[in-house]
């Protein structure tokens, strides 16, 4: 299980969030689980170890929908 942990806090947690993707190797992150600073995922650490942005979707009970946040570490 890989640790993502984010320059700032998501808007909300992973309960609210439909779609989180790493970049720049659009990665979309499995088993998301956590937040608002740091989320945990299945990822295999490898695919997602240099990330540098992470895209998030919110699903529909949140007015604004889509966020882009600059990402400070990904760890086992």
């Amino acid at each position: 299980m890989a640790t993502i942990t984010l320059v700032e806090n998501a808007d909300h947690k992973a309960t609210e969030i439909h779609l989180m993707t790493a970049q720049p190797m659009n990665v979309n992150l499995t088993g998301l689980a956590g937040g608002a600073i740091q989320f945990t995922c299945t990822n295999p650490l490898a695919t997602i170890q240099g990330a540098r942005t992470v895209d998030i979707t919110y699903d529909a009970s949140v007015p604004q929908q889509h966020q882009t946040i600059q990402v400070s570490s990904v760890i086992a």
